[in-house]
């Protein structure tokens, strides 16, 4: 039982390495299919624009606070564009009007020259959130992985993983077989000292009565 108990302890590094690459991949596809990927409140999106140079390059993986609800002149925030809503748009508000208790935004991107229509006096309700910080980093990472769709790379480390989790997982089923095998032999040697003990008492008693 405490071999088990260690056994599954062993597991947890494993189980949380597993979730981890499962909400890896889920964001990474999200980002894909053109989604926003939350996870706990921070969103991560990819920018294929340069709109916000020098604050945000082209390429750069940001990370946006998906629960924010405030929002200042000044702020850069990610929305959806209001005439094509499965485009994500990533710029500086430059205006806010309130107009009957709700608030109307219009944005700029910091390396454009004015401000197009469609981002003029949006409403809140398209906000996906307020940027965080950005990775040109993690943006390689991902324009590598994913701009041509699955790659031999992406597919290596799946591989590799399941290749781990494999080797793992025979290695559990192994040290149980292998205690399986102990208790019995432990058995067995318990079997064969107990019918001695007899043969040795039958032995006694015979002697007793010569």
């Amino acid at each position: 039982m405490k071999k088990i108990l260690k056994t599954s302890i062993n597991l947890i590094p494993y189980i949380m390495l597993v979730v981890s690459f499962i909400l890896i991949i889920q964001v990474a596809f999200s980002i894909k299919k053109g989604e926003v990927p939350s996870v706990f409140g921070k969103s991560v999106l990819f920018v294929e624009t340069n709109s916000m140079e020098p604050a945000i390059m082209t390429n750069d993986m940001i990370f946006v606070d998906t629960n924010a609800d405030e929002f200042h002149v000044g702020d850069i925030i990610s929305f959806h564009r209001p005439d094509q809503p499965s485009l994500i748009i990533t710029h500086r508000i430059i205006e806010i009007k309130e107009i009957d208790g709700v608030n109307f935004y219009t944005t700029l991107g910091d390396n454009n020259n004015f401000t197009d229509d469609w981002e003029t006096d949006f409403s809140e309700d398209y906000i996906v959130g307020k940027y965080l910080s950005k990775s040109g980093f993690l943006g390689g990472i991902y324009q590598f992985a994913f701009s041509q769709g699955i790659s031999l790379l992406f597919i290596s480390i799946i591989i590799i993983f399941l290749a781990i989790g494999g080797m793992e997982l025979y290695s559990i089923i192994k040290t149980l077989n292998q205690a399986k095998d102990k208790k019995m032999l432990e058995e067995k040697e318990k079997m064969i000292e107990e019918e001695l003990e007899k043969l040795r008492k039958q032995k006694q008693e015979m002697d007793k009565d010569k």
